[in-house]
């Protein structure tokens, strides 16, 4: 990490490697990667993913293994983002898509995150993560779902609405 006069991370190369955590948070998902995962949060962050929330590190890496255990396949793409750094800390909003491999078939489905962020033994993590999903819906119904209000269809769960917005 480069640092600018005064010992604090420069807020141009942070920015930069905050939008690097966030792209390689996605590909280690996709992979399956546990080890990758653990390195990306400090270990008392916190992880709310669509309302089940986890704390530490250990909490964190049981939610997302168990989530990822229910996918075959998993393609993330990130999308928009945006990072503001103060000092040795920061705060971001970012969007993606996904497409999951169940095995009851195929899922699209879009997130948003809002994430903080820290700089922890020289390198930035997350200390909290938000996941919302903003749609959720297999491939063949996706026309029909997205305009719907309770556009959030997980396999083995009933239809919803999403749950918290931007902000709030």
């Amino acid at each position: 990490m480069t640092a600018a006069p005064g010992g604090t991370p420069d807020p141009a190369a942070s920015r930069e490697s905050l939008r690097d955590l966030t792209a390689l948070y996605a590909i280690a998902v996709d992979a399956h990667d546990v080890a990758a995962l653990e390195a990306m949060f400090a270990p008392d962050a916190v992880l709310d993913r669509d309302g089940e929330r986890a704390h530490g590190r250990g909490e964190i890496l049981a939610l997302l293994r168990a989530s990822m255990d229910g996918f075959r396949r998993m393609l993330h793409t990130p999308e928009t983002q945006v990072v503001h750094v103060d000092g040795r800390t920061g705060a971001g909003i970012a969007t993606a898509h996904a497409e999951l491999v169940t095995s009851r078939g195929v899922v699209v489905a879009a997130h948003e995150y809002e994430d903080a962020f820290a700089v922890h033994e020289g390198r930035w993590v997350f200390t909290e993560r938000k996941i919302r999903f903003v749609y959720a819906a297999r491939s063949g119904e996706y026309g029909a779902t997205l305009p719907d209000e309770d556009r959030v269809r997980l396999p083995g769960e009933p239809p919803r609405a999403m749950r918290g917005r931007w902000f709030a």
